[in-house]
């Protein structure tokens, strides 16, 4: 006979829920603002060392790597080609936040004299000489209309003969907060639409899926409105934050409707089956949310600012999940009589599919184990240092305009302060000819695109005749003039004796990591007598991003490891069980990570966090089907047999909950942002492998063989 779906009464109580999650949103949409905040300096806090170096060198010098290159393609040497070049510059120029525009057409007498200039050469010609640049000097802090206004530009302007490329860090930034905008917007859709619809067909009954819709959607807001209030910004890795609370509540509410499944199906069951389901439940939901917030209370200690955001609202997220499912939902599964409790789609198919996971124990057991010694070479292989081209689709025509940008020329600033060992002045020609030999070895590098320094701005200024007969002291004093734009304020600190070198670093060929390649850059410094005082620039800084990516992973891991282990012996009771708990989830985390290396898929700071939330996944089944194996152990029974009939009671909460991971990270796999697809597909691989994990090895390893 075909089961219906039986329509439900409401209650005062459950209309109650449903009209104050109806004004959450209201509220939400008019005083919480959702769109990702993305800047040039997300990647640390104010307090951080790398960032304190940023403030420094501001301070010292007129700082001009807060740009945007336009890179124009077409006849470059055509009366028409200059023409087209001059109308952009001066349009560019009449927008707000501009500091100023230098092209062929501002800046040198011609393309002829800006391809004989050390300094305009460098700038603004590529090296195959089929395009020039057009460089724009941006305010700080920049406006949140300036780029789009920018991009209206280019379009506008952009013709068959005169193609026009965007890049530049701001540029990039402002991708990547579009990208996470969309994002926000498209899961938000998807996850109640995929969702309602397994919900339904698992538990077949409205007042379960209504239940579940209002009581996620419910944790979502008002974490969202929690996180506002404590002034934590939508940035990169928060812009999923809702999505990931949605998932958590729905996994505390599978536990709980099946424990109350399970109640029902006893003839004898007590009147008010969802408080008793709920006392069964509660104890190792909440273990479970421990081990949720441990895993984002460990990413507060990393001075990486996103990761930081990501810690604190995923404490938020998971005490709010944890709350609302059980103060919530309860109200609408009292709507659902017992007698339909059994209205599950998998239960026609129980004994079938429980003899096939019977039969299959050992090949899971060993798969794992064959996935775990292949998997451990590619812990060493991870690319935890990707360029920020990664961010961005392959193949994609935004992905193609970086590279081209970057290939000619680079796309990521990197900013070098030097002094003499000495402490000597930099204005004296002795240290003119020390500085352009370090320029000329600098850009034999091959990981440099272009270098603007001292020595090229000295070099382009003694061009002009008059300055021939001027000291390099009298040209330096005369350049730091405004009349001259003060750019010399630029490369050289008031008292000369400190000087800059910026450097536009290609990232889409490099093979090394960062930080690598900026100590071979200090090794040939000191090579040349001179001394890096400072480095800074989003190339610096993205370059200790990874490395602190690296010890998060690592250290934060082996922190959250020894904490669940804890967790495991006190909700277990038993060292041994604990033990099996431990190593299970340690499992986890390392075919994940070993993989991703094997694929050489870039780890950045989005998709880095996956191998944590893959760990809470394995580990939360685990508590769950411990807290059943304490309640079936008896002496008089065999130990395999307790965690069998444990098996027979979870296989399908879990399997359940393992669909619901899968259902709800594998929508960010939807999103067109490469690293949110990584972290999505990270966490489904993890989650399918804590499923096997949970049902299999931690049972086969904690059995009590006599």
């Amino acid at each position: 006979m075909k089961r219906r779906v039986k329509l439900i009464k409401l209650t005062k109580e459950t209309w109650a829920f449903i009209v104050l999650a109806i004004a959450s949103v209201l509220v939400l949409f008019n005083y919480v603002n959702l769109v990702p905040h993305v800047d040039n300096n997300f990647f640390f806090s104010n307090s951080d060392p790398q960032f304190q170096d940023e403030n420094v060198i501001s301070r010292l010098f007129k700082r001009k790597d807060s740009l945007l290159i336009i890179n124009a393609a077409g006849p470059i040497k055509a009366t028409s080609y200059m023409e087209r070049v001059h109308d952009l510059s001066q349009s560019l120029l009449k927008l707000e936040g501009i500091a100023g525009v230098k092209s062929i057409a501002l800046g040198p007498k011609n393309l002829i004299d800006a391809i004989k200039g050390p300094l305009w050469n460098r700038l603004l010609i590529t090296k195959d000489q089929r395009s020039t640049n057009i460089v724009v000097f941006l305010k700080n802090p920049i406006a949140p209309s300036l780029i789009p206004s920018i991009e209206n530009l280019t379009i506008k302007s952009s013709q068959q003969d005169f193609h026009l490329i965007l890049s530049g860090p701001p540029y990039i930034v402002e991708m990547i907060s579009r990208h996470l905008l969309k994002d926000i917007r498209l899961f938000s859709v998807l996850v109640l639409v995929i969702f309602g619809i397994v919900v339904l067909l698992i538990f077949r009954s409205i007042g379960i899926l209504l239940g579940t819709v209002i009581c996620c959607i419910s944790a979502s807001i008002w974490t969202l409105m929690l996180v506002h209030m404590l002034g934590i910004r939508i940035g990169l890795l928060t812009a999923n934050l809702a999505t990931i609370v949605f998932v958590l509540t729905l996994s505390h509410i599978i536990f709980l409707t099946y424990n109350w499944k399970y109640i029902c199906s006893n003839p004898n069951h007590p009147p008010d089956t969802v408080h008793k389901a709920m006392q069964l439940t509660f104890s190792p939901s909440f273990w479970s949310m421990m081990t949720t917030l441990l895993g984002f209370f460990s990413l507060l200690s990393v001075p990486a600012q996103p990761l930081k955001e990501l810690g604190a609202a995923g404490i938020t997220g998971a005490l709010v999940a944890l709350t609302t499912a059980y103060g919530v939902y309860p109200s609408f599964l009292r709507l659902v009589e017992p007698s339909l409790s059994k209205n599950n789609s998998l239960d026609r198919y129980q004994a079938k599919v429980e003899k096939f996971l019977e039969k299959k124990k050992t090949i899971a057991v060993s798969i794992i184990a064959g996935l775990f010694i292949v998997a451990l070479p590619g812990l060493w292989m991870a690319n935890t240092d990707p360029s920020l081209i990664s961010y961005f689709s392959k193949n994609s025509s935004l992905e193609g305009d970086l590279t081209y940008i970057d290939h000619h020329g680079g796309s990521s600033p990197l900013i070098l302060i030097v002094r003499t060992r000495s402490g000597a002045k930099l204005d004296t020609e002795k240290s003119y000819y020390q500085l352009w030999a370090l320029q000329k070895s600098l850009e034999k590098n091959k990981e440099i695109g272009s270098i603007l320094s001292l020595p090229v701005l000295m070099a382009e200024a003694k061009r002009n005749i008059l300055a021939s007969l001027l000291s390099w002291e009298g040209i330096l004093n005369i350049l730091q003039q405004p009349q001259f734009g003060g750019i010399a304020q630029s490369f050289i600190t008031p008292d000369h004796k400190q000087g800059l070198f910026l450097l536009r670093m290609n990232e889409s060929n490099r093979q090394i990591p960062r930080l690598q390649v900026i100590a071979a850059i200090k090794e040939d410094v000191y090579a040349h007598g001179f001394i890096p005082e400072r480095v800074g620039g989003i190339y610096n800084l993205q370059g200790h991003l990874a490395r602190l990516v690296t010890s998060s992973i690592i250290f934060g891991l082996g922190q959250l490891i020894l904490i669940f282990a804890l967790i495991a012996w006190i909700v277990a009771q038993s060292i041994r069980v604990a033990l099996a708990i431990t190593l299970s989830i340690c499992v986890i985390p390392v075919i994940v990570l070993g993989m991703v290396g094997w694929l050489r898929i870039p780890l950045d700071i989005i998709s880095a966090p996956a191998s944590n939330i893959a760990l809470g996944l394995g580990i939360d089944s685990m508590i769950h089907m411990v807290r059943a194996y304490r309640r079936q152990k008896h002496p008089d029974k065999k130990d395999a047999d307790s965690w069998q009939n444990v098996r027979h009671l979870f296989w399908q909460p879990v399997l359940t909950f393992t669909l619901v991971m899968v259902l709800g990270f594998g929508i960010f796999m939807f999103s067109e942002f490469p690293s949110t697809q990584r972290f999505g597909a990270a966490v489904v691989f993890g989650a399918m492998i804590a499923c096997i994990t949970a049902l299999f090895v931690m049972p086969t390893v904690a059995q009590h063989r006599r």
